[in-house]
Formats: structure tokens, sequence, C-alpha cells
């Protein structure tokens, strides 16, 4: 915990000013949201980049900001999934699309597209729905690894928010025209 020297005339100088302070916090605030959100989307995985869009710094009152990811599997990525787990859902169910859209661009790199209804068609639905499955028993008894992207920023984040705040603190003390000291 740190000391602070003179916190007399720390609180003269917050109760003077109050208004300048909160507003040159508040902006200071959004600065650094803003640097964070963008942190997180450089660190974060990207695969049709739909994890780094999500990703937004967004206002929850006068003094507070949460910038977070706004898709469900960005847990996954910065946890990764341990073995033993659910797993994946089956392949024909809708919440698997973007899995099976991932390894459609992974296992069919390079071939023609082929026409629905043809035998070519069948075989390769048949040869990705095979690849599914057992990409799904690989992460029921393997797990994933994680990625993690969220945790990261927050700690690179911590020195850079305390002291571009204390920055904020010291130009609004500065701008009084006694160079900040009181009476």
């Amino acid at each position: 915990m740190s000391k602070v020297a003179d916190a007399h005339r720390v609180v003269f100088a917050l109760r003077q000013h109050g208004q300048d302070m909160e507003q040159a916090l508040k902006a200071e605030l959004a600065v650094v949201a803003q640097l964070a959100a963008r942190m997180m989307r450089a660190k974060a995985a990207k695969w049709r980049t739909t994890l780094t869009q999500s990703i937004d710094a967004h206002q929850v009152d006068d003094m507070t900001w949460e910038v977070k990811p706004g898709v469900d599997y960005a847990y996954y990525v910065e946890n990764g999934v341990k073995p033993g787990g659910k797993g994946l859902p089956r392949f024909f169910d809708p919440a698997s699309k973007s899995i099976v859209d991932w390894l459609q661009s992974k296992a069919f790199v390079g071939s023609p597209r082929v026409r629905k209804g043809t035998a070519r068609f069948t075989a390769q639905e048949q040869e990705l729905r095979d690849r599914y499955e057992g990409l799904a028993w690989h992460i029921r008894h393997k797990g994933t690894k994680a990625q993690p992207f969220a945790a990261p920023t927050a700690r690179e984040m911590e020195p850079v928010m305390l002291r571009r705040m204390n920055l904020a603190v010291r130009r609004v003390l500065a701008a009084r025209p006694d160079g900040g000291a009181t009476a």
C-alpha cells in the first residue's frame, strides 16, 4: 500500500478542483478504455476476426468502463477446455456452424467448389463430418490449449492506466494560477 505525502494538500486541491478533476479523469478513462480494447484486439486469436471484432469498450457509468469480447466462445479461447468435458455440439446443430466453417477452411484448402446434390459433394460433406467428429473426440479427450488475451491485456494496461490517471490529475492541478499550491 502506498503512502501519500502531504495528504491534506491533496484533499484541499480536490475540494477546489472537484468538477475539473472529475471531467479530466472521465476523459482519461475513456482514452484508456479504448487503448485497452485496441490492445486486446491485437492479442486475440484471429480467424475470420469474429472474436477480434466483438471486443468493445463501453461505459457502464460515469467512472466505469468495461472492455470485453462479445462472443460466447471467448471464455474458451481465453481459458482453454479441459479434457473430460462435454465437447462440441452435434455436427448438424446450428451451434456448430462456426466450428464447421473453420474446419472446412482447413480441410479443403485449394479444393474446387462442388455443387450440392453431386456424389462429390456428398463425399466431401461426409469427410467434413468425419473430421468434425474426430475434432469433437479430441476436444472431449484432450481438451484445447488456452490462448489468453484478456488477462495479459489487463496486466499490461494497469501501470499505463495508473500513470495516465496520475498525469491527468497533475495537469488539472498545474492548471491553477498559483501552480496547485493551497493556502
